[in-house]
């Protein structure tokens, strides 16, 4: 989840400490391209299928880590 947390704050030029559990991250400044980049980097890098409408559902690193570690086992 760290790397994810990373991630997202990397994308959006902020420090990792602004990435919440919980937080809104589009309140954050996450666009759509953003949330775009991030699902297919994630896709590749971990071998599960995750699109823009996945992510967008619930914009939360919580829930975005739920998603992908549920697929992967």
């Amino acid at each position: 989840m760290e790397t994810m947390r990373a991630d997202i704050a990397a994308i959006l030029d902020q420090p990792t400490s602004l990435v919440e559990d919980g937080v809104n991250l589009l309140d954050l400044g996450l666009d759509s391209l953003r949330i775009m980049e991030l699902a297919d980097r994630w896709s590749q890098a971990s071998g599960v299928f995750v699109d823009f409408a996945m992510l967008a559902e619930e914009p939360e690193v919580t829930a975005w880590w739920g998603l992908i570690s549920d697929r992967t086992g």
